[in-house]
């Protein structure tokens, strides 16, 4: 069963909607393709994503750079309030965030 299952490799954290109940394995629900869904990163906080990020020089989006947090859509996305300079105009890179709660605080 294991054997014959593709596998897709997920970014999925716990902490994203509708993820709390995964597990790091996890198949895909019946109305997708019989695919098991691989997810290394699932236990991982905020933090630790960035750190990994940077130490192993990992290619991004550039929108991270500009206080982006969390991606949407261009409907629902903006640079995130918590990241604000004092300039009261630019973003510091989201990397410098301080509260992991607050990820999604560009999203609306």
């Amino acid at each position: 069963w294991y054997q014959r299952r593709v596998r897709v490799l997920m970014g999925t954290r716990s902490t994203d909607p509708y993820s709390a109940s995964l597990r790091s394995f996890t198949p895909c629900d019946p109305s997708w393709p019989d695919l098991m869904r691989v997810s290394p990163i699932l236990t991982w906080s905020y933090e630790q994503v960035w750190r990994f990020i940077r130490e192993l020089g990992v290619p991004y989006c550039s929108l991270y750079d500009i206080g982006y947090t969390s991606l949407g859509n261009i409907h629902n996305t903006q640079p995130n309030p918590a990241l604000l300079c004092e300039d009261g105009a630019t973003y510091k890179p989201a990397h410098c965030l301080a509260d992991d709660t607050q990820e999604r605080a560009g999203r609306t």
